[in-house]
C-alpha cells in the first residue's frame, strides 16, 4: 500500500517540493489504459464523511484543503474509506485519511480545517485597566472558538464583579487572562471578622494582614485579642471564620 501525506499549509516553493515528492509515489506512472482516481471523488468522499460527522450542527464550518492535481492514484475498485486518524485534532487544522482498500491499495492524508462558531463576550468599547465590568461594557460576537486558545466567556455571569487586568480596545476578546476578581480586602485595612458557629454569628473588628479577593483565605488579626488566624474573604471589608 502506498501512503501520501498532503501538507495543509504550503508556500509556492514547498508546494513544488510536495509535488516532486508525491511523484515518487505515483502508482503505475503513465501506463497506457490506466485509470486514475479523480480529485473530485476524493473531495466528495471527505465531504460526505464530514457532513455525516457534523450533521445538523449549524455552528460547524468545514474547509477541505488542497489536493494536488498532479497526484495520480490508481482508481479504486471499491468505495473510498475515510477515517479520522488517531490523535487528529477535532477542531482547527486537522487531517483525515482517505483509503483505497482494494488492490493495489493506497491511502492519503487530506488536510481539513474545522471551525466551530459560538457567541462570545468582547469589549463593547475601550476599557481602561482596573475597570469594573458592567453589562453595558460587553457584547456578544460570533467567533471561531477553535482559534481561541486562551479561553473565552459566553455569559456575563461568568465575569460579573470582575475587573480588567489591562487596557482593552473595542472588540477585544474577554478571556481569563485579561480579567480578574477585584480585591475586596487590602493589607493593613480595617475589616469586620464574622465568626459563625451554627446559627450563632459574632462580629468583631480586626485588620487584614494580606490582600484578598472573594473566596481567598488570608491572615487576619483580631484587634481585641491581638490573635492572628486565617479567614475567608466573603465581601468588601468582611472575612469569615468558622468556630
Amino acid at each position: 500500500m502506498t501512503t501520501i501525506r498532503l501538507n495543509p499549509v504550503a508556500t509556492t516553493c514547498s508546494k513544488r517540493l510536495m509535488i516532486a515528492a508525491a511523484g515518487i509515489f505515483l502508482l503505475f506512472g503513465n501506463a497506457d489504459g490506466m485509470e486514475y482516481q479523480s480529485r473530485d471523488s476524493i473531495r466528495a468522499a471527505v465531504d460526505g464523511f464530514l457532513q455525516h460527522r457534523y450533521q445538523g450542527d449549524r455552528d460547524i464550518e468545514v474547509e477541505i484543503g488542497h489536493i494536488d492535481n498532479r497526484l495520480q492514484l490508481a482508481k479504486c475498485a471499491t468505495p473510498l474509506d475515510v477515517i479520522r486518524p488517531e490523535g487528529a485534532r477535532l477542531l482547527g487544522h486537522s487531517t483525515v485519511t482517505v483509503k483505497c482498500s482494494s488492490r493495489p491499495g493506497w491511502k492519503i492524508y487530506v488536510p481539513v480545517r474545522i471551525r466551530r462558531f459560538r457567541q462570545v463576550l468582547v469589549a463593547r468599547h475601550a476599557l481602561p485597566r482596573g475597570s469594573y465590568l458592567q453589562p453595558r461594557d460587553v457584547m456578544l460576537m460570533r467567533r471561531d472558538v477553535a482559534t481561541l486558545h486562551s479561553g473565552y466567556f459566553t455569559r456575563f455571569s461568568e465575569i460579573q464583579e470582575m475587573v480588567t487586568k489591562r487596557n482593552l480596545r473595542q472588540g477585544h476578546l474577554l478571556t481569563p487572562g485579561v480579567v480578574k476578581p477585584p480585591r475586596l480586602v487590602r493589607r493593613g485595612e480595617a475589616i469586620t471578622i464574622l465568626a459563625k458557629s451554627g446559627n450563632l454569628a459574632i462580629r468583631v473588628k480586626g485588620h487584614a494582614l494580606m490582600d484578598g479577593r472573594k473566596g481567598d483565605v488570608i491572615r487576619v488579626r483580631n484587634d481585641r485579642s491581638r490573635r492572628e488566624f486565617q479567614a475567608q474573604v466573603v465581601a468588601p471589608g468582611v472575612v469569615k471564620v468558622n468556630i
